[in-house]
């Protein structure tokens, strides 16, 4: 079969030359067959919602083990030790469960970018994370009983974070952070450098919704989180001084750029170098310090304990006939 096109317009959807009067379209594929989108090969059933600006909303719905198939071969290497492979897979389905019962009212529970969890559908299953999704099926972490978000990240890079950075509302044990963790000494983002003239700061700050402060004069970390992470980074221009959080900083220049919040800013000529370490937001699990912890002979549940402290493992099935209780409640 040839791909067909799809868009929004005025009236509704255009499936290739072919007008529909209509906002939203559901593509069901016959039995076990998997749906191509944009190249890659998606399990379940696929909703497409024509937005007003005519941008389309993907939505792909999908069984929760079949979802983390789809996850851990994007978030952990396939030849990582098992049960590092393991514990990833059981903080995959926590967070997305905690997401799906936090997000009932969205039109979607999370996705599929690294900013819930990256997915690559059925197109990036591997056979050893698929056996790992498949030996934890069901197992979930809890902390006093009650569902967390378990947020993980790929390098600590020496000392994780606490989670009241992705919330006001995770003072939690499982979350506080503070675990010194060497592990992922190995990590390829362990240590990273970035660097950034004044004239890249002025044209990022003029696309973005700050805008322009006039000639850039300093660049300095004025607050940070116990952990050493930044809190607060100071950019003074000529017309005023623009405080941005470690979270902005990274959001402004780019994840994949400054890979952490725990950076240092060192002036050099007309530059500005950024030194760092790890990548993600430090909070919970670090994924190179597990796969460490794995060749050390740890088994996945001893790992979890570890990284989230005065949490225990459960199975779906046993609360089945019982409400899951969330920590922080709905939303």
């Amino acid at each position: 079969l040839s791909p067909i096109a799809i868009r929004g317009i005025p009236e509704g959807l255009a499936l290739g030359e072919q007008l529909l009067p209509f906002f939203g379209l559901r593509i069901e594929p016959a039995r076990d067959a998997a749906i191509r989108v944009n190249g890659k090969r998606l399990r379940g059933t696929l909703e497409i919602v024509r937005q007003k600006d005519l941008s389309l909303l993907v939505i792909n719905h999908v069984a929760l083990e079949d979802y983390l198939c789809g996850v851990l071969s994007k978030e952990a290497p396939d030849y990582w030790p098992e049960e590092a492979l393991k514990a990833i897979a059981i903080i995959g389905r926590t967070y997305a469960l905690y997401q799906r019962l936090t997000k009932a009212l969205d039109p979607y529970d999370v996705s599929g970018d690294v900013m819930s969890q990256d997915y690559g559908g059925k197109s990036a299953e591997k056979t050893a994370t698929t056996r790992a999704v498949r030996a934890t099926a069901g197992w979930i972490l809890v902390h006093d009983g009650k569902l967390f978000p378990t947020f993980y990240h790929s390098t600590c890079g020496g000392i994780t974070e606490h989670g009241r950075v992705m919330g006001a509302g995770f003072d939690l044990a499982p979350l506080r952070g503070g675990i010194l963790c060497q592990l992922c000494a190995a990590s390829p983002f362990y240590a990273w450098q970035y660097r950034l003239t004044n004239a890249d700061i002025n044209w990022v700050l003029r696309s973005s919704r700050y805008g322009s402060i006039g000639a850039i004069r300093d660049v300095k970390v004025t607050q940070r989180t116990p952990t050493g992470r930044v809190a607060e980074l100071a950019i003074t221009g000529a017309q005023r001084t623009l405080r941005l959080s470690g979270y902005d900083v990274r959001a402004l220049f780019g994840f994949e750029r400054v890979r952490s919040a725990l950076f240092s800013v060192k002036p050099v000529g007309d530059t500005w170098v950024l030194e760092g370490r790890g990548w993600g937001h430090g909070v919970g699990l670090c994924q190179w310090g597990t796969a460490e912890l794995a060749r050390r002979g740890f088994s996945a549940r001893e790992m979890l304990g570890f990284y989230y402290p005065q949490t225990t493992l459960v199975q779906l099935d046993d609360l089945a006939n019982q409400p899951i209780d969330l920590i922080g409640g709905t939303r």
